[in-house]
């Protein structure tokens, strides 16, 4: 009687157990299920041509997304997930216009490409013409005139046989450009011209015409401090300015003495 009285009982637990087993199965073969379709899902916008997201690009007005599309090898349509950042980002250094990009991501769905441009800091003649370069001395441009007035030039000495995206290695300019460099940028806005003809007497003028003397290309970075310092006293002075001496161990204005 015991015994079978404890066969009711196990034929339950069997049964609970098996519907326990399904329902596991069942759960296993759903989960499959949904994991298939994602992974089909994936593997299409990876490899297939499905537009998915949106390029945007800041910091330059001169770089356009058809230029980025281009430098990516990116194809129509576009799918921020196929795009090789690195493979961008190494193309993107090369363009003349770009010092450096940057790439991120934005809700819900955008690749943002920050550009950081690359900025002319002075002109140099050459032989057929002007060269423009940045601060390091890469030429970025090359025009037969001077297309931006707004940057001083560097005179006294040809750049010679250079070409668009070489680097200068004229020991004159690279001073030049040192100087220029560690300028702040109101001071560097009163520079019109750097006169290298002379390497131990490089001369600056002033867009209101007024003569810096850096005497050699040593300690430029002091001198370009100074400059800035006494710029600023020549509101104060009374006469004309004849000129300004930046050697660190002495400098002075030399101005005209006002006759009253």
């Amino acid at each position: 009687m015991d015994d079978m009285n404890c066969h009711p009982s196990n034929s339950g637990e069997t049964k609970a157990a098996n519907t326990a087993k399904q329902e596991r199965l069942a759960f296993r073969k759903k989960v499959l299920k949904v994991g298939g379709a994602v992974a089909l899902v994936l593997v299409g916008l990876l490899t297939l041509p499905i537009p998915f997201g949106t390029l945007k690009i800041v910091g330059s007005d001169k770089v356009t997304v058809q230029d980025v599309e281009v430098a990516g090898d990116i194809g129509e349509p576009v799918n921020i997930l196929r795009i090789n950042t690195e493979k961008l980002k190494d193309r993107l250094a090369k363009d003349l216009r770009v010092e450096e990009a940057q790439i991120s991501y934005e809700l819900p769905l955008t690749m943002v490409v920050r550009i950081v441009e690359r900025k002319a800091i002075a002109v140099v003649p050459a032989q057929f013409g002007y060269l423009t370069l940045d601060k390091n001395g890469q030429v970025i441009a090359s025009e037969s005139v001077i297309e931006d007035t707004t940057i001083p030039i560097i005179s006294g000495v040809k750049g010679g046989n250079i070409l668009l995206g070489d680097m200068v290695t004229d020991t004159p300019i690279l001073q030049a450009l040192e100087y220029l460099r560690d300028l702040d940028g109101d001071t560097f806005k009163q520079i019109a011209e750097v006169n290298v003809g002379d390497a131990n007497q490089l001369l600056v003028y002033t867009v209101s015409g007024v003569q810096i003397r850096l005497g050699d290309g040593s300690n430029l970075k002091s001198k370009a401090e100074l400059t800035a310092s006494m710029l600023k006293d020549l509101v104060k002075r009374q006469g004309n300015v004849q000129y300004i001496d930046v050697n660190p161990t002495s400098p002075y204005i030399k101005t005209d003495k006002v006759v009253e």
